[in-house]
């Protein structure tokens, strides 16, 4: 509510914020630099930032930490000079955490020779990042001036009398009325226990006088008796002469009425109301209330009972899963609480029930999360009681029609009776910190009508229930919440609605009488007006997808193993036709590096078909110079540059070959091989390296020469050098492996340049910036098969560094606020290196950190508070599932290009083997099908049972509790071993190793 400014008094002294150059820290990024001194703006001091981005981009900035109360309403503002380039300013205010921050960027700043002063308002602030995921700062942290290369260069910038200054209004409003009972005035409607009109007043008014204009937000208008029915309507005024409509309603119910009035200036605000009224209570809002009209629904939920409206509401992060096809276009989504979201944006269908007279809610149970078979993309959430149980099931028909069960079980020896109300309401399950475009947030319900036998929603969408529901009521947003309706064991009244503000409600009402012990299932399908097939139609077949026996093993391998196959099935389930996309919502595009990896993954499920498919769309978007595009959407090519593109579709190719043999098929793409070659050659610079570029997003505000585009470069181009050969392209081959040659030696060299200019023990992941990547260098290793050309100690120092540190984080000893779960890559990097131990403990965390563990998946980017409000990327993340499966898939077994060597077992787990062990069962490998089994016979003794005959030599490494002593196969003695590894040239085999009482490694 607005209120007289507590603040004024200390913040309009205009404090000024610039002190002197030792109170603030210069960053800089890459190569750029910045130097911070004091200077003089006449009688003030100013701040000299002379900045030098040194022929790059970057960015620089200069940060100071003060911590002071900052109110709601508020100006930023400065004195500036300055003489350079042009570049971006932005302006950043860091809260009390340090974790979150509001910005305000000013684009193609032209510096001027003459002091200018800028004024930045609260309401150009925008929240920028953090894991509150927006709303108002409360308390100052710290304050950041920084410059963002635009055109770069070099120059100076001066900074004079920074200062926050309150806005906050100085005086008390005023109100009057139409008319007023005693003891309940109109100023009672402000401060006290509201205002009452005379009974005999036929159309009562209130207006409030703010004495100066203000900018609202919104009004909260809390009835003494109850809204009336017959409407109202607020008006506001600068003069108090001339009015404006700024909300009308006909209709209005419920206890509170909330008006939307986004950014409006004002001095008088008024509400008149059509019938005799029992009186209300105002609240007028700033202007935060409406900032954004996610920002007006977060406040309405921060008004009303809990559980009335989704989590995300109330600034909680509410996880979510997809249900759908591997063969479809979209999918439909189900968070933890239930609520489903059947088609992208679409509006929210969200269970409540009441027994007993009372109503439940997601925050009245502890909602547990499940999936068919432990593994399926079918999705459950289950609400339970003493009395109760109720489970959500959503799946998907074979023509892609959404279907929700729900099954309500009486647990009691007695009759129970209940209502099951299933509601539709305007909100999508990703919530506003994830929006892209319409996604996210809200979902308007303008039109909601029962017809049929069916809700028809926006005239667009089918709500259909199987069997006919007790009632179905909708209401207008002017109506009230629905569940407060709900709570009072009442329903609107209305069978149908239109709401021009585009927040409807409908709610859908069953009956559930049930005696002892007995369960009733209530089904609803969702579809789109005319959509193909049956409600009653078979849902899909996910059990004949998913190759559910490639892997089994004893102790906890069953539940690293049954996440695997819901990754790879989120990889088929968030496809769009032929696009392998990497989240259901977020990032609905398709990427070639996300590609390149999800693709991995499926052929190594089994999956060829699909990756197929992919290559046939996906490759005809190349340009005809072989310029490979980093991303395609329904908007087409995205033609970012990103230098890793080139190398990835030429990789992408030859994995299908390699896992599938089709060499008619890849001799199609003959023609894009040679051009992404062409292109990759005409790039590469004096130094013998890839230009810089933006392929990943930390590298957005600098481009980089990156290692990760040259390793991707360089393994394209030694593909091609193959794919040349096998096609018969003599040639061709020849002089790609001198290019292939000549760039691995420069790529190589300037990684060992860049170590010794930087002093660094560890691989960079830039040339620019030096930084410590380790995933970038995992996906060289475990991916690539780069190890032997990396020098081996900077490697080992990379990942004890990375384990060191992953450490302390999990210890506490190491502050931190995310991650990323592209780290998972990590495991089949340590499996590589031979730490089984380093290995198998990053897999127990990350298989401890799904969100939720039930639903087998990961975001992009995991806060350290599961609940924070913050931008999680997408989820699932099928780049992140992918990389996932293929390191799951090197505990078993990886292959070595560089030896045509198959590895087994380097990442199985000692426990694993217990009873009838580890089980391989026909698992793609780029030298044949692979099946083995591995158990345990005693304390000193393991049995190896290879089959079929493999293209490789295979290399044994077990866990082991000790050094192997003595290995037999086929019944025969080998000498082919070594303290931990028995290497064979034949299959199939029947191994024995036998260890010695010493520990392994021992010398």
């Amino acid at each position: 509510m607005l209120a007289v400014g507590t603040l004024h008094a200390t913040m309009n002294r205009r404090d000024d914020l610039i002190a002197d150059a030792s109170s603030w820290l210069a960053v800089a990024s890459g190569n750029a630099e910045l130097r911070l001194s004091d200077s003089r703006a006449r009688s003030s001091c100013a701040l000299r930032m002379d900045f030098d981005f040194k022929g790059g981009g970057g960015f620089v900035v200069a940060r100071r930490t003060v911590e002071q109360a900052v109110p709601e309403d508020y100006v930023l503002r400065l004195r500036l000079r300055g003489r350079g380039s042009t570049n971006n300013l932005e302006l950043k205010l860091v809260d009390a955490s340090g974790q979150n921050v509001w910005r305000h960027v000013t684009k193609n700043l032209e510096l001027p020779a003459r002091w200018t002063t800028i004024k930045v308002s609260s309401r150009e602030m925008e929240f920028a990042w953090g894991p509150a995921g927006g709303g108002v700062m409360q308390v100052l942290g710290a304050i950041e001036i920084a410059v963002v290369a635009g055109a770069g260069g070099t120059g100076s910038v001066w900074i004079a009398d920074l200062a926050i200054e309150d806005c906050s209004p100085t005086e008390a409003p005023r109100a009057s009325a139409s008319s007023a009972q005693a003891g309940f005035a109109a100023a009672d409607a402000l401060t006290g226990g509201g205002w009452k009109p005379n009974a005999e007043d036929p159309k009562p008014w209130i207006q409030i006088d703010s004495v100066q204009p203000r900018t609202l937000g919104g009004l909260i208008i809390d009835w003494l008796q109850e809204a009336p029915a017959r409407g109202f309507r607020v008006r506001g005024s600068l003069s108090g002469r001339r009015w404006q409509n700024l909300h009308v309603t006909r209709h209005a119910g419920g206890a509170r009425s909330y008006v939307y009035l986004p950014d409006i200036r004002v001095r008088f605000l008024r509400v008149e109301i059509s019938e005799p009224s029992g009186g209300a209570a105002l609240r007028p809002q700033s202007f935060e209330f409406s900032r954004s009209i996610d920002a007006f629904w977060h406040n309405i939920a921060k008004y009303e009972p809990r559980g009335w409206h989704p989590r995300w509401l109330h600034r909680e992060q509410s996880y979510w899963t997809p249900s759908g096809i591997a063969n479809g276009k979209q999918c439909a989504l189900m968070n933890e609480e239930g609520m489903i979201e059947a088609g992208p944006g679409w509006f929210s269908i969200e269970p409540m029930l009441r027994v007993a007279g009372r109503l439940y809610t997601w925050a009245q149970v502890r909602p547990r999360t499940e999936l068919v078979a432990g593994y399926l993309p079918q999705p459950s959430v289950t609400w339970a009681a003493a009395e109760w149980r109720l489970q959500v099931q959503a799946e998907t028909t074979v023509n892609g029609i959404v279907r929700v069960r729900y099954q309500f079980e009486n647990l009691t020896a007695a009759p129970l009776a209940a209502e099951l109300f299933v509601l539709l309401r305007p909100f999508q399950v990703t919530p506003p910190w994830q929006s892209f475009g319409a996604l996210g947030g809200v979902s308007r319900i303008h039109d909601l009508v029962w017809r049929d036998g069916a809700v028809c929603v926006n005239g667009t969408t089918l709500v259909v229930p199987r069997s006919a529901p007790t009632a179905f009521a909708a209401a207008g947003f002017d109506a009230g919440c629905i569940a407060g309706y709900l709570a009072q064991g009442a329903l609107p009244r209305q069978a149908h609605t239109h709401d021009a503000f585009g927040f409807a409600q409908g709610v859908l009402a069953f009956d559930l009488n049930l005696q002892t012990r007995e369960s009733r299932e209530v089904i609803i399908a969702c579809m789109p007006v005319g959509a193909a097939g049956a409600v009653d139609e078979p849902s899909f077949d996910w059990d004949a997808a998913l190759v559910a026996a490639q892997w089994t093993g004893a102790d906890w391998a069953g539940d690293a193993i049954r996440a695997a196959l819901t990754a790879i099935a989120h990889v088929l389930v968030t496809r769009s036709g032929a696009a392998l996309q990497p989240g259901p919502r977020r990032y609905t595009r398709s990427w070639i590096r996300d590609g390149t990896i999800m693709s991995a993954a499926l052929l190594r499920m089994g999956r060829r078909d699909e990756v197929r498919e992919f290559i046939r769309w996906y490759a005809p978007f190349q340009r005809a110079d072989g310029f490979v595009p980093c991303c395609v959407d329904a908007n087409g090519p995205d033609w970012l540059v990103e230098h890793d593109s080139h190398g990835q579709l030429i990789a992408l190719l030859a994995d299908y070959y390699r896992f599938s043999a089709d060499a008619a098929f890849v001799s199609e793409y003959w023609n894009c091989i040679e051009r992404a070659v062409g292109c990759i050659e005409g790039l590469l610079e004096a130094d013998g390296l890839l230009p810089i570029s933006v392929s990943h997003e930390g590298y957005l505000s600098q481009p980089v020469h990156s290692y990760w585009d040259d390793f991707w470069g360089l393994r394209g181009l030694r593909d091609a050098v193959d794919l040349a050969t096998i096609l018969g392209k003599g040639a061709a081959a020849a002089r790609w492996q001198s290019l292939a040659t000549h760039f691995a030696a420069a790529v190589f060299a300037s990684i060992e340049k860049t170590r010794q200019e930087r002093s660094l023990d560890y691989i960079p992941g830039s040339i620019e910036w030096a930084d410590f990547d380790p995933t970038s260098t995992a996906n060289a290793i475990a991916f690539l098969d780069m190890l032997d050309e990396l020098e081996r100690s900077a490697v080992e120092q990379t990942f004890d560094r990375y384990l060191y540190d992953w450490r302390r984080k999990r210890s506490g000893d190491l502050q931190w606020q995310n991650y990323t779960p592209y780290e998972i890559r990590i495991i089949g990097a340590f499996v590589r290196l031979g730490r089984r131990d380093a290995a198998l403990e990053l897999l127990r965390f990350f298989l401890v950190d799904r969100r939720p563990p039930a639903w087998n998946q990961w975001p992009e980017i995991a806060w350290r508070d599961p609940r924070a409000p913050a931008h999680l990327g997408d989820l699932p993340h099928t780049w992140i599932a992918a990389e996932y499966v293929l390191a799951v898939r090197s505990l078993f077994a990886y292959e070595c290009a560089r030896d045509q060597s198959l590895v087994l077992a380097a990442g199985l787990a000692s426990e694993w083997l217990a009873g009838s062990g580890v089980q391989v069962s026909r698992m793609p490998t780029i030298f044949g099908s692979l099946s083995y089994s591995l158990r345990r016979l005693d304390a000193h003794t393991l049995r190896f049972e290879i089959a079929g005959a493999l293209t490789a030599k295979l290399v044994l490494r077990p866990p082991l509790t000790a050094a192997l002593t003595s290995v037999s196969v086929n019944g025969e003695p080998c000498s082919s071993f070594d303290w931990d590894s028995v290497t064979l040239v034949n299959a199939p085999a029947t191994v024995i190793c036998i260890m010695s009482d010493r520990v392994a490694g021992a010398s």
